[in-house]
């Protein structure tokens, strides 16, 4: 059982602050994500947790117990990287057991200890390969394989799907979910995917600037975002976001286009609609009439794409539906799924 707790940690390399007063607890057994750009802090976090940095202020703990101090070794966390990190002079086998021949483990028993972990991951066919005669895919499994040979107290995991094409990464993504629930381990995940935060996470920190800006459930972030930069960056497609100047029942927005809608208050403000969201209209009933950008079919859906004076804006729409582009249509937003910003601080604006 391991709870971690950072406790007002900071991290700074020379005069930049990376990760800004950072409270957070995580619960025993929780798998939680970091989600974020490049840059935002949430692979400095992560690194701090193993012990790979050290805070510039603040307390990192286990279970209660500071940590701050405590070499990476001695920390009993189990890593996964992007790279695999996998040695090439070693067998899938051999790469597997390292961990437990650092520890003086006996053969016999660390090898029925690799052969567990390679099943879990259905590699057993493949441990006298070498790393090299491996598919991306695979490789990344003997990387997992190998954070598992051993039970830790967390494990951590920064972009570990990364290098592996779309495809790959669904299997993946199922592989590692499942292992989290049979191994009842803490985890935290790094990622910029929200797809993989989505699908993966308890709950998920989204990271800006060194700052969360949002924990919660993926269900609950998608539905009730904090503020514009957390609804921008959760969904897919991203939720639509037109700057509006709000005036009576009717919104201006770029390019002269109007919207037929009233607005919590009125000034500039910042709509935002998700593409199930909104649907295709006739023109008289529409809430806003825009040319068709770009069609595209999804298999199971259709996406049209307009352009809003500068922002392009998609719908999603019936999957047998064909549009021109250039063709003018008719759009209706769902009033009870609307979101409304503050266009100068991206606050949430709540009814």
């Amino acid at each position: 059982m391991t709870v971690i707790s950072l406790s007002h940690i900071d991290k700074s390399f020379g005069p930049v602050r990376i990760v800004k007063d950072l409270n957070l607890t995580i619960a025993d057994q929780e798998f939680l994500v970091f989600l974020g750009p490049s840059g935002c802090g949430k692979t400095t976090t992560m690194r701090m947790v193993a012990g790979l940095e050290q805070p510039t202020m603040g307390e990192l703990a286990f279970d209660g117990q500071r940590m701050n101090e405590v070499a990476t070794q001695k920390r009993d966390v189990a890593m996964v990287f992007q790279n695999y990190g996998l040695y090439p002079h070693m067998s899938v086998a051999q790469n597997i057991a390292y961990p437990l021949k650092l520890r003086g483990m006996a053969q016999g028993e660390r090898d029925k200890l690799v052969a567990k972990a390679a099943d879990r991951v259905e590699l057993g066919p493949f441990l006298k390969r070498m790393p090299r005669e491996l598919s991306g895919g695979q490789r990344q499994r003997v990387a997992l394989a190998r954070s598992i040979v051993r039970t830790p107290r967390v494990f951590l995991m920064d972009e570990p799907l990364s290098n592996l094409d779309a495809k790959l990464r669904v299997v993946a993504r199922a592989q590692i979910k499942h292992l989290a629930e049979d191994l009842k381990v803490t985890t935290i995940y790094v990622t910029h995917d929200q797809v993989e935060a989505m699908t993966l996470a308890h709950r998920v920190a989204v990271m800006q600037d060194g700052v969360i800006r949002q924990l919660g459930a993926p269900e609950d972030i998608y539905n009730d975002p904090a503020d514009s930069f957390v609804a921008g960056f959760i969904g897919s497609p991203a939720m639509n976001l037109l700057p509006v100047h709000a005036s009576g029942a009717e919104l201006q927005a770029e390019g002269g286009l109007k919207i037929r809608l009233p607005a919590p208050r009125p000034g500039a403000l910042t709509l935002g609609a998700r593409a199930e969201d909104m649907h295709l209209s006739n023109l008289d009933d529409a809430h806003l009439q825009a040319d068709v950008f770009t069609f595209e079919l999804l298999g199971d859906c259709t996406m049209a794409t307009v352009m809003v004076g500068h922002k392009l804006v998609a719908i999603k729409a019936q999957k047998d539906l064909r549009l021109r582009s250039g063709e003018r249509i008719g759009i209706r937003f769902d009033p009870q799924r609307l979101y409304w910003f503050d266009q100068q601080t991206g606050a949430r604006i709540r009814d």
